[in-house]
């Protein structure tokens, strides 16, 4: 496969609605884990050493 066929490739697979469900996907989930993490650490005591450190 020569650089011309492997970039129409992927483009083909980039632009499949297959994938942008996936990534939608997998993004939903890291934004998910991202916000439990958040939202753990400013419950815990983290969020005062944060907030003195904003001062």
């Amino acid at each position: 496969m020569n650089e011309i066929e492997f970039d129409n490739a992927l483009s083909q697979f980039l632009n499949d609605e297959q994938y942008e469900k996936t990534s939608e996907a997998m993004y939903s989930l890291v934004r998910d884990a991202f916000t439990a993490g958040w939202k753990a650490a400013m419950g815990s005591d983290l969020k005062k050493i944060i907030d003195i450190d904003r001062r």
